[in-house]
Order: structure tokens, then C-alpha cells, then sequence
């Protein structure tokens, strides 16, 4: 008798669950339709809920995979739930293949489709009801692709016992459940490179392939495969050979895996298993060119073993120590230099520690500048190597820095010995903030610049995590402050520099005019980016300064109410110069492309104009520059504006493109990121076959070089 009662209370409570209504939120899109689905019309305390996210297209639009293929963004969740609810890893239904135009493949779903994720339930859990909230963003194309996204929420009965089913909506989670990779039966995969290709091969301990109708593989990664090419498979029983050309970004950053699914189709059935494949061993002959990659600049390069990435690292101290060679350092450094001079007989420790000062102001600029541009890239933004250089407000106050500091050099105002590094304090301890922030300014104006070997290194690192990335320009940081350092600590060189005496104020003051040159330089870079008005506003800021260092110089040449109007004076004229930087004047503009003299041969680069002259069959010289980097500069005024060159690019019927990169332009940023380097220069030479990739001409150019190229073409 209790047992029939207990069946009869049973069904009356499933009955109960099943006609009590589901509070769940459908937004119903332009495009695609969402709402959160649970596969039991209850919770239980103790137990895993199902939730899927589903997702119903329009015709002809479709939202993306985990790996969106060439181009698209993976659908995404954020929940929000109960304390003591956690979510697991989402469950993806097996991906179709788009063929798009531009010979571009993605991979995504059209329809209707249930991403399932589980949420665990606290056996402790309390509450009549599970309130659940998810963001969700996709991105949803057909033609264009808009993205979009929804909050969504869905209210689920809790109670103990079992759960009824949600019939209604079950064929949802069977579907994506049956599609899913068949876990009984093991796979051992490995890969390997060579000759332009990925090979992969499959080992099962069942015959899953003798009977095959077809076989396909998509990858779980991008940039691994291309997509467009040819899957070449051959089976054996259980065993498996795919070789397929492999994306051009393996060539400079080696996968550690190639995982995705395997779907093979026998008597009009998929059924799909995973892969995952670790090195079988890399064709090192495919890497060979390796310092030829990095005096192109463009060696981007990750090698799977330890030596590789001490190379990467050896790049990054080598280009640190070249860039002390460049005229956008020279002026700093020579603080340095005068520095030494002052100090060569000083205490040993006194110098190492003065050293260490400065290498560790290096070291932490690089860091700081790195952190902020791998957080901007990570937040979407097209921006590269030398990026705070694009905004005039920042070369304005640049130029204010090195004028500034000229005129103290000069001896038109003295702010104190330790400010500026030089004098007898320099021996004693609060010295080193001098040290220190000599550094972290030598730093600043290095950043424009794009030693040899330099460009290897950030390729790299602009590829990687973000830990190997800022250990990649720590390397670089170090190699910059190398030589001060080496001196510092090896006392016999350091006091081969001329004692101290009258000669030093000659040559502090000699020193001032690179500063004064850097200053026009910077002045110039920023009538680049906004015109003749914004050069004019800075110059007259500069004379505000003047006029406030003046004053600053002459406050004790009068006392009381006067000396009180001088220093209110000098603070009214420092605030109106600072206030110049903050301008609506002080503003980019979309100027011309920067020009050389000699150099007039070329049109402005744009992807399409590019894209024109591949498809005509016609050959391409694209040079990536910028006002403020000082390489490009030297080379086109040194090679690319020659008469040989020109002639040569008429004879060849080359057609030559200039990218002004002074100003932030994504459609550049995207071509910089394309051939894995992080600022310019970049140099590509594009074959009249428009199949043929570019050839990447080194960072320092001579006519030799270039015409050389052209013969190749």
C-alpha cells in the first residue's frame, strides 16, 4: 500500500514540476534569436544542471565556433550565479564549414543551436529557486557581420529527488551531446613540419577508418592550417596520414599542438573524435634562415626548443645595445657620458650603484611602456611599437623636455645639480634618482626606434604570452643599459676618462645643441601630424618656458612683492605651456604622406590599391614609415630617394607605396601585425605573381640592398 501512495505522490510531483512555468528570457535579435535553456525542469541540490545557450539564425546567417576560422570571434558567456553555483567548460556541437569570398573559411552555425554548459549545484544549496543571468556576445554574419549580444536570465525550480526532463527541449542537448567526440575509443596523434605543410598522423585501436566515405579535419587553432588548401589523406585500418599546407605564421611561431576534430563519415553517418597532437619533431631546416629573419626584421620567429628562445632573448640584448647608436638616444646618452667624466673618481660603490640606478630605470620603462601596449592590444586596439609618439600631445611635451633641458645645459638656468645628473652631489646618495630617471628618459625616446636584430625580438614577443613578452623586453631594456652598466662596475675603464675640471662645463655645454636638434626634430614630427599650427602653438610654449626659466633664474635679484610677482609669474607662464599640450589646436590631422627630398616616386598605400595592382599582375614596393622613427628617415634618404633606385623601379614597373604610420592607421597596424613585426620600418617586395608572398627587406636599407630585390622579382 505505501509503495503505490509513494508512486502516486511521485507523479504527482512531476506533474506538479512540469506545469509550473520556467522563467526564461528570450531576445528576440534581427538576425539571432537567444535564450537559456535548462534540460530539467528543476535543480537539484548536490547535482549538475544543464544550460544551454541556444541560438536560432535567420537564413543565411550563422555566429561562430570556438575556432572562428579566417575571420569571427567565438560565441562568449558570462555568468552570473547564486553563491556557492559554479559553471563549467561549454560543451560546442560540431561546426560547419563556410566557404566565404577572398578565399576565407569559417567555421560556425546556421539554424538552430544548444551550447550546453554545466552548472554545479552545492548540496547545500537553500533556495526555492535558481536565479540564473548570462552576457552573452556573438558575432552574427552573412554578407557583414554586426556584433551582438544579450543579458538573459532563466529562473529554475529546486527541489530534491530526480529531475523531470525537459521534453520540449531535449533534442537540443541530444543533438549537440551526439555530435560530440566518441570518448571509447583511443587516439594517438602527433605532428611534425615540413616542406610548407603540417603532417599529421593518427594512430587508433580501432579500424575507424577502413570503411571511410570521407575524412576531414578542423583545428581547434588558428593560424595553423590553411584552410584553402587540399587535405591530403591516406588511411590504413586504424591508422591515418593528413598532410596539408600549413598558415605562413607557423613559419615564425611553431605550434606546441595541433588539436581540433576529426570527422569521419561511413554510410552517411559523422561521427567525430579529437585530436591531439605533440611534436613528432620540427624539419629545423624549414628555420634555417633564422638571422637572415632577423636582419629582415621581420623574424617573429618561436622555436619549441630552450636554445631558440635564449636566441630570441640574445636578439633583444643585441638590439638594446645597438640602440644606444641611434640619433634618437644620442642626446640622453650623453648625459650619461658627462656623467662618467664627473664621477671617474669617485667611490667604487658610489659608480655601481649609479649603474644599477640607471640599467634599472631602463629596464622598468621597457616594462611599463610594454605592460601599457600589450593591455591596449589586448583591448582591442591597432596600435604598435612607438605608439605614445602618435599623439601630439605627447611629442609637444617631448619637445618641451629637450628644450628645456638644453637650456639648463646651456647655463641659461640651473635647476640644481642632481636634477640634471652632472655636478659634485652626483657622488652622494640622492644622486641615483638622477641616475634613475636618466634612464627611464632614454628609454622614452628610444622607443621610436628599431635597432638590427631589435625587430626579431619584438616580432617574437608581440606573439606570445604576456610573460614571455615582457621578459623578451626586460632582455632589451638590459642590452640598452649595458654599456653605462659594464662601466660603472669596471672601475680601470671607467677612469680611463679625463679627470674633472674646467673642460666639463665646455662640454656639458656642448652637449646642450643635440638637445636643442632632438627638440627641431620632434618639432618637426609634430607638423606631421598637425600641421603648422600645432608647430606654432609648442613654439610659443617654448617660449613660455623660456621666459619662466629666465625668471626662475633671476628670483633672487629681488625681494618681497617682486620676488612673490617673478615666482607667480614663472608658475602662470609653466601652467599657459602645459595648457598648449591639452589644445583642441594641438590635434592629428590626415596629412599627406611624409615626404624626402629626392623621393617622389611613390603613392600613398592603401589595402585596396594594393589589393588592385596584386590582382593586374603588377609588381609592389610598399614601404611602412613613420615622421618619428629616425631608420626610416635615414633610409629613404639614403636609398629609396636615389636616381638608381628610381630608374629601377620604372625599368621593373614597380609601383611603390608609401604607409604613413605617424598618426595611428589600423589598416597599417593590421599589415605591421600580418608580417609579425610591431612598429616600422617595414620594407615588402611583392612579386608580379600575385600567388607569390612579398619578400621583407631588412630594417637598415642600402641602394645595393633594394636593387637587388628588384632583380629577384
Amino acid at each position: 500500500m505505501n509503495t503505490v501512495v509513494n508512486r502516486i505522490l511521485q507523479c504527482a510531483a512531476v506533474t506538479w514540476l512540469a506545469a509550473m512555468p520556467l522563467h526564461a528570457q528570450t531576445v528576440e535579435g534581427e538576425h539571432v534569436d537567444a535564450e537559456l535553456v535548462p534540460e530539467t525542469l528543476s535543480a537539484v541540490p548536490g547535482e549538475t544542471l544543464w544550460v544551454a545557450l541556444r541560438l536560432d539564425h535567420a537564413e543565411h546567417w550563422h555566429t561562430y565556433w570556438v575556432n572562428p576560422g579566417d575571420a569571427g570571434k567565438p560565441t562568449e558567456i558570462t555568468w552570473q550565479l547564486p553563491e556557492g553555483v559554479t559553471s563549467g567548460e561549454m560543451v560546442w556541437p560540431t561546426p560547419e564549414r563556410f566557404d566565404l569570398p577572398a578565399d576565407l573559411v569559417d567555421f560556425g552555425y546556421t539554424g538552430e543551436v544548444f551550447l550546453l554548459t554545466p552548472l554545479y549545484m552545492p548540496a547545500e544549496f537553500a533556495a526555492s529557486e535558481l536565479g540564473i543571468s548570462a552576457d552573452v556576445q556573438w558575432l552574427e554574419c552573412e554578407d557583414i557581420c554586426i556584433p551582438s549580444g544579450a543579458s538573459l536570465t532563466l529562473e529554475v525550480p529546486v527541489q530534491n529527488g530526480s529531475a523531470p526532463l525537459n521534453e520540449a527541449m531535449a533534442y537540443g542537448f541530444s543533438d549537440t551531446r551526439s555530435s560530440q567526440p566518441r570518448d571509447d575509443i583511443e587516439l594517438t596523434s602527433t605532428f611534425s613540419l615540413a616542406e610548407g605543410e603540417v603532417r599529421l598522423l593518427v594512430q587508433a585501436t580501432e579500424n575507424i577508418f577502413e570503411n571511410a566515405d570521407s575524412i576531414a579535419f578542423i583545428p581547434d587553432q588558428h593560424r595553423i592550417l590553411d584552410y584553402k588548401a587540399d587535405q591530403n589523406i591516406t588511411t590504413q585500418l586504424s591508422s591515418l596520414q593528413l598532410n596539408q599546407a600549413w598558415h605562413r605564421r607557423v613559419e615564425r611561431d611553431v605550434p606546441e599542438r595541433v588539436g581540433g576534430l576529426l570527422l569521419v563519415t561511413t554510410e552517411g553517418r559523422e561521427i567525430a573524435y579529437q585530436v591531439e597532437a605533440e611534436h613528432a619533431g620540427v624539419d629545423m631546416a624549414v628555420f634555417g634562415g633564422l638571422l637572415s629573419a632577423a636582419d629582415n626584421g621581420n623574424a617573429g620567429t618561436s622555436f619549441v626548443t630552450d636554445l631558440s628562445l635564449g636566441s630570441v632573448f640574445l636578439f633583444a640584448l643585441l638590439g638594446g645595445l645597438i640602440l644606444n647608436l641611434m640619433p634618437c638616444v644620442f642626446p640622453v646618452l650623453s648625459l650619461k657620458v658627462l656623467h662618467l667624466a664627473s664621477s671617474s673618481q669617485g667611490h667604487i660603490k658610489q659608480q655601481r650603484l649609479h649603474g644599477v640606478a640607471y640599467a634599472a630605470g631602463v629596464m622598468l620603462s621597457f616594462l611599463a611602456l610594454a605592460s601599457v601596449l600589450l593591455a591596449l592590444q589586448a583591448g582591442g586596439a591597432a596600435i604598435g611599437w612607438g605608439f605614445q609618439l602618435q599623439k601630439p600631445w605627447f611629442v609637444g611635451a617631448l619637445v618641451f623636455l629637450f628644450f628645456v633641458m638644453g637650456l639648463s645645459m646651456s647655463g641659461v638656468v640651473e635647476f640644481g645639480a642632481s636634477l640634471m645628473g652632472v655636478g659634485s652631489r652626483l657622488q652622494e646618495k640622492e644622486g641615483y634618482s638622477g641616475s634613475f630617471f636618466t634612464g627611464v628618459l632614454a628609454s622614452v625616446v628610444a622607443s621610436p626606434c628599431t635597432a638590427p636584430f631589435m625587430g626579431a625580438a619584438l616580432g617574437f614577443a608581440f606573439t606570445q604570452s604576456a610573460p614571455v613578452a615582457l621578459t623578451v623586453f626586460l632582455a632589451l631594456g638590459f642590452g640598452m643599459a649595458l654599456p653605462f652598466l659594464v662601466l660603472s662596475f669596471m672601475p680601470n675603464l671607467a677612469r680611463v676618462m679625463p679627470r674633472p675640471g674646467a673642460w666639463m662645463l665646455t662640454f656639458r655645454q656642448f652637449l646642450a645643441f643635440p638637445l636643442y636638434l632632438t627638440a627641431v626634430w620632434l618639432l618637426w614630427v609634430l607638423g606631421q601630424q598637425g600641421g603648422e599650427t600645432a608647430m606654432a602653438m609648442v613654439v610659443a610654449g617654448c617660449v613660455l618656458l623660456a621666459f619662466a626659466c629666465w625668471l626662475w633664474q633671476h628670483r633672487h635679484s629681488s625681494m618681497g612683492t617682486m620676488q612673490q610677482l617673478r615666482m607667480v609669474l614663472v608658475l602662470v607662464s609653466t601652467l599657459a605651456a602645459g595648457s598648449v599640450l591639452f589644445s583642441p589646436l594641438l590635434q592629428s590631422t590626415t596629412g599627406s604622406v611624409v615626404a624626402i627630398s629626392g623621393e617622389e616616386n611613390y603613392e600613398p598605400y592603401s589595402t585596396e590599391r594594393l589589393a588592385a595592382l596584386r590582382s593586374d599582375g603588377k609588381p609592389v614596393f610598399v614601404n611602412m614609415t613613420a615622421a618619428w622613427c629616425i631608420t626610416c628617415l635615414v633610409n629613404e634618404s639614403v636609398a629609396l630617394g636615389s636616381d638608381r633606385i628610381t630608374a629601377a623601379l620604372a625599368e621593373k614597373g614597380v609601383t611603390y607605396l608609401k604607409g604613413d604610420w605617424t598618426n595611428n592607421d589600423p589598416a597599417i597596424t593590421a599589415v605591421l601585425r600580418e608580417y609579425e613585426t610591431s612598429g616600422v620600418p617595414l620594407y615588402l617586395m611583392f612579386p608580379a605573381d600575385p600567388s607569390k608572398p612579398a619578400e621583407v627587406l631588412p630594417q637598415i636599407l642600402t641602394e645595393n640592398i633594394v636593387l637587388d630585390a628588384l632583380e629577384r622579382i
